[in-house]
């Protein structure tokens, strides 16, 4: 078979037909002679079964008649087909009656019809009467199967001859087809496009196929093709127009000589460009003037100031500078190194000298060809760069004012300027803050960032500036606040601005809120201090009545109301104490203490209001400062702070007392250096490990009358009297805190070396024995009072004379002056109050003592002690007071000796 039509497309398709039409014919052959097979075995089996109910009958009477001869003519008759090989007639009792075979034939397809149909088929008949059922015997038969497939396989063969025939007749027939109907057709389009055809013809019979296809695809294609060109011609006469006219320098510059001169640099060894270039200074310039200018255009001549393209071709060297040089080094490196691109900022001479600065950029090809044309641009900056230079200038001076300035768009919010003062005050790295929303920097407080911002640029939007305190988070988490005063400015690049500058004004803040609070605390002091001296004249009386009351009753039941109602008054008298504590307006006993003693003696009785499930620790220093203070008030703080720890660990933990040596003067940080003077003092921590302080109340807790425990277990007045007591004391208190870590209370006592004399303490008797008829001058200005107390004492058994103003008892006194004992207020309407009149007696009457009653000045009920305003004399009484502890002080100024 020829090799050009072995090859053609038309032969290809042709044998991939026949080969598919060849398997698909054996296929279905097949298919065919297995449905014929099993038709065969089934006539084969009709056949042989028809065979033996024709000698049916006559086989049953030589069997029940046991006719041998007859028999004989059976199996003789049978005979006559020759597939048949075995026959026998068996009778009823199993006894063959006459039998005959013959060898199978041998043929050489025997195996294949072994395999199909097997050896050798039996066929078997039961001889019965059809009347009586009477089985007579058997007939069998045995039948070769090589006789039956002889003519299976012969028109088999014929089938499959056939189909081989067929496929050949139809392989050439499609080649002839194929080759007439499409490989002829095909070279003919080839040769003529080939030969540069720009139409393609197309045969009538060819419209509407793939042939026809194939031709108008090309036609278009190539009528799109002469559009391209066109287009193209058009494109560089445009581009060379954009070329000349273009505001940017551009050039067109051959570097295959510097590409050549770099590899020659590589293969003699060379490794580090950069460092030959440095040790050989003229290489640069030498492999520069290897350069060759193509062509430039109108703005190269206007930036180097040429006159003509061939001026600047010729004196092109002349365009660099010292900057340049190094600039063309960069280049050569980046060539070396095989970058994509180069492009830098460097400085230019022009042909008459002048300086300019441009942005050079050319792309870096692959291939030395790619060298021979590289586009090289330069864009002139050097106006920008002097724009620059003034904008750094400015922005200098924004740096230096000392105040945070921000810039942002008032379209989105976006930052697009900070100074380094506002990045620092926030946190932030330079530049960080860039393009972040201005909300980022503003603390969620009621209002989101977004709705403050959103708030802020609504005003400047309505009246073009904002001015106000805004609370602002730094980068670290912390919050402050900010004075802020923003103005839109429009910029005609970024559009809308709103720029502002902030200042810290957290500390001015601090110092605003403490001078609040002081004068907060002042108010509540003077009111508390005028609220107390009327309250406490109420309870004198109430508990001065109560009193006389019991002496008249003798009702058990009616005795223990009675009591209630005194034990009332004791607690209401016992707030009110609170309250002037709080208020620093509690009269102390500063005595020397040592914070060791006082909390060891305290950790000793403490486990009675302890539970067990907390564990209660000391780390006392063993070289600690002793302090002067009121060692009951101490005492009363410590164990106030003890009792919240107790409260804020229902579940159990850890109660620990800390005391140490602290020198501020070395260690003031933060508020310490504010509030306390510098100095020692002793430090005393409270600390817990329970469920700790919101952050959110942390700052509440030492307001009077704001507690955290349910309603009826805390008056709120016990860290407000701590805090009280300890600025009294000149010492401090704080807290720090941390949810479920727990919570730690420092108190800051101011340290001392001198000795404190120690208050004179009186105790109080159960039972005071009476000095009956001693005289004795009470003044004061509440008739309830005057009147309760002057009862009291005449049942007593004491001679008492009243005067309700200081100016009368002191009239009074130039008249007669024979009293044993003085007993006062210390507010009274007049101009001698109770401190003048305990004076002038102290002074004029030294023999008189004198007892001052305050309805605002702290005294422990058990102890009396001498008053700082006078002799040793005089002493002081807290009202509301009972009857056994008046009596009891009245005693102690009668018999000093006791």
């Amino acid at each position: 078979m020829p090799k050009k039509l072995t090859k053609s497309l038309s032969f290809k398709q042709a044998r991939a037909a026949v080969i598919t039409g060849f398997v698909l014919g054996i296929g279905f052959s097949f298919i065919q002679i297995t449905a014929d097979m099993r038709s065969e075995i089934e006539q084969i089996d009709e056949t042989f079964e028809q065979s033996l109910r024709a000698f049916e009958e006559t086989a049953f009477q030589a069997a029940f008649g046991l006719d041998t001869e007859l028999s004989q003519t059976v199996v003789n008759g049978l005979f006559q087909k020759q597939a048949i090989i075995e026959a026998e007639i068996i009778d009823s009792y199993g006894d063959v009656m006459f039998s005959r075979s013959r060898p199978p034939e041998e043929r050489s397809l025997t195996w294949l019809a072994d395999g199909l149909f097997g050896e050798v088929k039996s066929y078997s008949a039961l001889l019965t009467d059809k009347n009586t059922g009477f089985q007579a015997g058997n007939l069998n038969i045995k039948v070769d199967t090589n006789v039956i497939a002889k003519a299976f396989f012969r028109r088999s063969g014929l089938i499959l001859s056939f189909g081989i025939i067929r496929n050949v007749f139809l392989a050439v027939i499609l080649t002839f087809l194929f080759h007439r109907m499409l490989t002829k057709p095909l070279r003919t389009l080839a040769r003529l496009i080939h030969d540069g055809a720009q139409e393609l013809p197309v045969p009538s019979s060819h419209h509407d196929d793939e042939l026809g296809a194939i031709a108008a695809e090309y036609n278009q294609l190539s009528r799109s093709r002469a559009e391209a060109v066109e287009r193209l011609e058009e494109e560089e006469v445009r581009f060379r127009r954009l070329f000349e006219n273009s505001e940017v320098s551009l050039s067109n510059t051959d570097y295959s000589e510097v590409f050549r001169v770099l590899s020659k640099l590589r293969e003699s060894g060379v490794t580090d460009l950069r460092r030959y270039l440095d040790d050989n200074e003229d290489v640069a310039l030498n492999v520069f003037a290897t350069i060759k200018i193509l062509s430039v255009n109108n703005a190269s001549l206007k930036l180097f100031e040429a006159s003509s393209e061939g001026q600047l071709l010729k004196r092109a060297r002349k365009t660099l500078g010292p900057l340049t040089i190094g600039m063309f080094k960069e280049q050569l490196c980046a060539i070396w190194d095989k970058r994509t691109a180069y492009r830098a900022e460097t400085t230019f001479h022009t042909l008459t000298g002048n300086e300019v600065v441009g942005v050079i950029s050319l792309p870096i090809p692959e291939t030395e060809e790619g060298f021979r044309c590289i586009p090289v641009s330069i864009l002139d900056i050097t106006e920008f760069k002097n724009t620059e230079t003034e904008l750094t200038f400015r922005g200098e001076i924004i740096d230096g004012i000392g105040e945070g300035v921000q810039a942002s768009r008032l379209s989105d919010g976006a930052i697009i300027y900070t100074n380094t003062v506002h990045d620092t005050m926030f946190g932030y790295e330079k530049g960080e803050l860039i393009g972040k929303f201005v909300g980022v920097v503003n603390a969620p407080t009621e209002k989101t960032p977004e709705e403050v911002t959103a708030h802020i640029y609504g005003e400047i939007k309505a009246h073009g500036s904002w001015s106000g305190e805004v609370q602002n988070i730094r980068k670290d988490g912390s919050v402050f606040w900010c004075e802020v005063s923003a103005t839109k400015f429009d910029h005609p690049v970024h559009g809308c601005l709103v720029v502002s500058v902030q200042t810290d004004v957290t500390e001015k803040k601090v110092t605003e809120e403490k001078l609040r609070q002081s004068q907060r605390l002042e108010a509540i002091g003077q009111l508390t201090g005028g609220v107390a001296h009327d309250f406490n004249n109420l309870l004198a009386v109430i508990s001065g009545n109560q009193e006389l009351l019991r002496d008249e009753i003798s009702d058990p039941e009616q005795l223990k109301l009675i009591d209630a109602s005194i034990g009332a008054t004791k607690r209401g008298s016992d707030l009110t104490k609170s309250m002037l504590a709080f208020a620093r307006q509690s009269r102390l006993a500063p005595e020397n203490t040592n914070m060791n003693t006082l909390v060891q003696d305290t950790k000793s009785w403490i486990h009675r209001v302890l539970p067990d499930h907390i564990n209660f620790v000391t780390s006392l220093s063993p070289d600690l400062w002793e302090v002067e203070i009121d060692r009951s008030a101490a005492e009363s703080a410590v164990l106030n702070l003890i009792v919240n720890a107790r409260d804020a660990m229902a579940d159990g933990g850890q109660l620990s007392i800390v005391t140490e040596n602290v020198d501020i003067e070395r260690t003031a940080v933060g508020s310490l250096a504010d509030e306390l003077e510098p100095g020692q003092y002793v430090v005393v921590k409270v600390g817990d490990s329970g469920q700790g302080i919101p952050k959110e109340i942390l700052s509440k807790v030492f307001e009077p009358f704001f507690t955290t425990k349910p309603a009826g277990e805390g008056s709120g007045l016990g860290l407000s009297m701590i805090q009280g007591f300890m600025r009294q004391s000149g010492g401090l208190v704080q807290v720090t805190s941390e949810l479920n870590q727990g919570t730690e209370f420092t108190l800051y006592f101011k340290a001392c070396r001198s000795t404190a004399s120690a208050p004179k303490n009186v105790p109080a008797s159960t039972l005071v024995d009476i000095t009956a008829g001693a005289r004795i001058l009470v003044v004061e200005d509440n008739e309830e009072v005057l009147e309760i107390i002057t009862m009291m004492l005449r049942r007593t058994g004491y001679s008492v004379a009243t005067a309700n103003t200081g100016d009368l008892a002191k009239a009074q006194l130039e008249v007669n002056a024979d009293f044993d004992v003085l007993i006062t207020d210390m507010v009274m309407p007049g101009e001698t109050q109770g401190s003048d009149l305990a004076g002038h007696v102290a002074s004029t009457y030294p023999e008189i003592p004198v007892i001052i009653m305050s309805g605002y000045t702290e005294i422990d009920s058990v102890q009396y002690q001498p008053s700082e305003l006078a002799e040793p004399q005089t002493f002081h009484i807290t009202k509301p007071v009972l009857r056994r502890e008046l009596l009891s002080v009245i005693e102690t100024a009668l018999r000093p000796e006791v």
